[in-house]
């Protein structure tokens, strides 16, 4: 890879810059994961982009897309800094793929359309301009590319109106007056046409777009503080992070996303009192963090405030409907008040949310039972589970269990329960595994076997957990007499409770779209 020359940039760049490089050749020599040797790749590639240095900016890109293909990150950030000089085809290729591995993300298609505007492709950029023409942060730019298109087309009533509404949500996009001068001239309104014109300058409509927030963050000292306590936090060092955090917000102390992740870091090496003033101060700054209220929802709960809780969580939803987290907290909260049909909706959105929000479905499911659900709408939720996470044999367990109970004959399979409970047993000979395969016995009108079966869980278990051992003492007689368990054996699954509040988790592990 070509060299770039730093002989044009102060000592601090150059030195910011020398450090990034260091650590790909330190990767390269190490034996690195290619994900890590592609994270230093596009590390350096956006900071030579911040810095003007757009050909080596390209070529650490390239590096980084090829050993990690379906990062969305890198492949966005080469689609911007293609079309940033020029290189429209190139541009319109990454935003189409990086699209594909993240359809949510809403700025990409003004990019997309405003690098097929380039190209002359009006159909298609008209097209994508109308799909995000109401979303938040993205309407000037919609309005104005959809304005520019009208105006191309000679339709300058459109164009007007277009554009107008574009000025009206962003009056400081001083770009738009020069179109909307255009149009206006065109159909013969030249004093209007005059005072636009006046008005015109270089500002282009305002897009909402985190990623290249975050690139162009990348040029504030403070970035170098925040990007080394992220790295700090993936090696589980949370002093080192806090340290850091606090070192970058010295100097950028208005930033309401770093101090939510400024805050998790106080949380999580015991100053809580601290972490929720940071939090406080993040939201009394971005009223709209949900990262930041969902985590004040946590602490409350933490405090038995249930009451300021619940007003936190649907803050979050008020800004953000499909917040997962937020979402399966309420449904951990109705659940825990013994109102399932409260629940259920609540687990439901998290899971539509998030499909492989592992933690949702356990209780979605005892939710689902204690609420009278059909054995139909268990089985797809459970086999949802299954495909998602084949790893957990929890949920493969209850699908055994379902199967070999259910009373739709739809769902009701006694042979695929003996299959699947067999192969568990076979994995991992534990009580659990061993219950489900005498109840699988069982159905099947194996009744001796499920009682030697269960006579093995109950020697494994007789002096450790003597109220266990109870229960299946009586599941043990009907097997024994050749009759199955009690019909109410569903409230017996080991899902039917609500999960233990967990405050650690959301601070420790849920996602943040942006850390600073």
């Amino acid at each position: 890879m070509l060299l770039p020359k730093f002989d044009n940039l102060d000592d601090a760049t150059r030195l910011r810059l020398e450090e990034a490089r260091a650590l790909v050749n330190a990767a390269l020599l190490e034996p690195a994961t290619a994900r890590d040797l592609a994270a230093a790749y596009g590390e350096l590639g956006a900071l030579y982009q911040v810095y003007a240095l757009p050909r080596v900016a390209g070529q650490c890109y390239e590096n980084a897309i090829a050993l990690e293909p379906d990062n969305f990150r890198w492949v966005y950030l080469s689609a911007y800094q293609a079309a940033s000089t020029g290189r429209m085809p190139l541009a319109v290729q990454r935003y189409q793929q990086a699209r594909t591995l993240k359809p949510a993300y809403k700025a990409l298609v003004v990019r997309l359309a405003d690098a097929l505007l380039d190209l002359n492709e009006l159909d298609k950029a008209r097209a994508a301009y109308e799909e995000v023409v109401n979303e938040s942060g993205l309407e000037a730019a919609s309005l104005y590319g959809l304005g520019q298109i009208a105006l191309l087309q000679r339709d300058y009533a459109a164009a007007i109106a277009y554009l107008s509404r574009s000025l009206e949500t962003d009056p400081g996009a001083t770009r738009v007056h020069y179109s909307l001068a255009q149009a206006l001239r065109a159909v013969q309104r030249n004093a209007e046409a005059r005072t636009h014109l006046a008005l015109r300058g270089d500002v282009l409509p305002e897009i909402r777009d985190p990623q290249i927030e975050r690139l162009k963050a990348m040029k504030s000292g403070a970035y170098v503080h925040f990007n080394r306590a992220m790295k700090a936090i993936k090696q589980h060092d949370h002093d080192a992070a806090r340290e850091h955090f606090a070192q970058g917000l010295a100097e950028d102390p208005d930033n309401a996303i770093a101090l939510v992740s400024y805050a998790r870091t106080l949380y999580l090496t015991g100053n809580v009192f601290e972490a929720r003033t940071t939090l406080e101060r993040a939201i009394s700054l971005q009223p709209d963090n949900t990262l930041g209220l969902f985590l004040l929802g946590i602490l409350a709960e933490e405090g038995s405030d249930s009451s300021r809780a619940l007003d936190y969580y649907h803050r979050v939803l008020e800004h953000e409907p499909a917040h997962a987290g937020a979402h399966y907290y309420l449904g951990n909260h109705h659940f825990r008040q013994q109102d399932p049909q409260q629940a259920a909706p609540h687990y439901q959105q998290a899971l539509a949310a998030d499909a492989r929000y592992s933690a949702a479905y356990i209780p979605y499911l005892g939710a689902l039972i204690n609420s009278g659900a059909s054995d139909s709408t268990l089985m797809e939720t459970l086999k949802d589970a299954v495909d998602y996470f084949p790893e957990q044999a929890i949920f493969r367990s209850l699908l055994v269990r379902l199967l070999a109970t259910g009373s739709d004959p739809r769902v009701n399979n006694p042979q695929e329960a003996l299959r699947l409970a067999e192969q568990l047993v076979k994995e991992q000979r534990i009580p659990p595994h061993l219950e489900v395969l005498a109840l699988a016995c069982a159905v099947n009108d194996r009744f001796e076997q499920a009682a030697a079966t269960l006579e093995e869980v109950l020697m494994q278990v007789a002096w450790s957990m003597p109220g266990e051992a109870a229960r299946l003492g009586g599941v043990l007689a009907a097997y024994q007499a050749g009759k199955l368990p009690d019909t109410g054996e569903r409230q017996g699954w080991p899902v039917i409770q609500p999960p233990v509040f967990d405050g650690q988790g959301p601070f420790r592990n849920y996602p943040a779209a942006r850390p600073y």
